[in-house]
């Protein structure tokens, strides 16, 4: 089965995964140009079923993708933008100002940069399980 591990500020922070297992959160994304660094048998597809793990390994959550799709990241306003940033339990704002400060200095070290043609890759799902009762175990 497919996995996925949430992003984190630190190798303790689960704050994500929390915000999935208690139905908060039912979107991610990250830039294409990391997605495509995956192999293929770890990309998404509509209805492939995740476990979802901890930083330390531990399988806390099982998700099944129900929308996904690639999106420049200038364009994440509207109705579009209200979508993405609900799903990953924000505002618009706070989406957009979080993304900046999780992918600007990791791409620029790359040699890349995060501007408004930065195509990102958005993926939507529902939980599906959950697995134990403590998320840092």
């Amino acid at each position: 089965m497919k996995r996925i591990d949430f992003w984190g500020r630190d190798e303790n922070d689960e704050r994500l995964l929390e915000e999935v297992i208690n139905g908060l959160k039912t979107a991610t994304c990250t830039p294409k140009v990391w997605y495509d660094r995956l192999p293929n048998e770890e990309k998404s597809n509509i209805g492939d079923i995740l476990e979802a793990f901890t930083k330390k390994g531990v399988h806390r959550a099982t998700i099944e993708i129900t929308d996904f799709y690639e999106i420049p990241f200038g364009k994440i306003e509207g109705e579009i933008g209200e979508k993405i940033a609900k799903g990953e339990n924000s505002t618009l704002e706070e989406f957009v100002e979080d993304h900046i400060f999780s992918w600007k200095e990791p791409l620029e070290a790359e040699g890349k940069s995060l501007n408004d043609d930065t195509i990102i890759v958005v993926e939507h799902f529902k939980l599906v399980s959950v697995v134990g009762d403590e998320v840092n175990k």
